[in-house]
């Protein structure tokens, strides 16, 4: 193996430690991310559950006052109804309009009923909701807490990953050799080579033609994979 490619092995175990530690670092506070929405929903949830409970207790409190009103009515033609002197057509009248107020209220008491037993069930739901962030709130702060030392650590060791990253680029890698690793580093997404086994790249399986495989032994150039043009090597 020529002195190139055995320099950009060495760079390309350290990129790859780089891109692995590089998703870590995206990984753990998009999880912690995804964590603190689910509360904040349930938060937000428990809150609207609880206004739209008391929104319906205003409105059965509106009721109960209709209510009321309509049954002064009835009161007021029942003894419209009593009165002396009351002909029968205006008595037929009276009590069609006593029949209606009386339906008006058993409907209106009904919708009240409804609309009670509706509330009672969404504060039930914010109970359930506060209950579950109170649970689970600990959880998330020791989440919390190993996410932020887990980003310290994985990024002191990027920071070290970096530094030994600038000396193995500056070892004996020619310039338009370099270029050609990172761009491929880059679209191949951390893995610029590839093992060649018994003619047959690792990084895309592909066999590749024998001449190349010689091209390869001699160790004069790099030798590319003609599939996925990573730069191949042997062990």
């Amino acid at each position: 193996m020529n002195q190139t490619l055995q320099a950009l092995l060495s760079l390309q175990d350290t990129d790859r430690q780089i891109y692995r530690l590089r998703a870590e670092l995206q990984r753990l506070p998009q999880e912690l991310k995804v964590r603190h929405k689910k509360l904040s929903d349930m938060v937000t949830m428990s809150n609207h559950c609880r206004a739209e409970a008391q929104h319906l207790r205003s409105q059965v409190k509106e009721i109960e006052d209709s209510v009321t009103i309509l049954r002064m009515r009835q009161r007021k033609l029942e003894k419209e109804c009593n009165s002396v002197g009351v002909d029968a057509a205006l008595l037929a009248s009276y009590q069609h309009e006593i029949r209606t107020v009386k339906d008006n209220i058993s409907e209106a008491e009904d919708d009240g009923l409804n609309m009670l037993a509706e509330a009672d069930e969404k504060q039930v739901q914010a109970e359930q909701l506060e209950t579950t962030v109170v649970a689970e709130r600990p959880d998330f702060d020791a989440l919390s807490a190993a996410v932020k030392a887990e980003l310290t650590e994985a990024t002191a060791k990027l920071e070290a990953l970096d530094a030994q990253r600038t000396n193995l680029q500056s070892a004996t890698i020619p310039e338009d050799q370099l270029t050609l690793y990172k761009g491929l580093l880059e679209r191949r997404e951390g893995e610029a080579l590839a093992e060649l086994t018994d003619l047959v790249c690792q990084g895309c399986f592909v066999s590749i033609p024998r001449n190349l495989y010689v091209r390869l032994a001699r160790g004069v150039d790099l030798v590319q994979c003609p599939s996925c043009t990573r730069i191949l090597y042997v062990r």
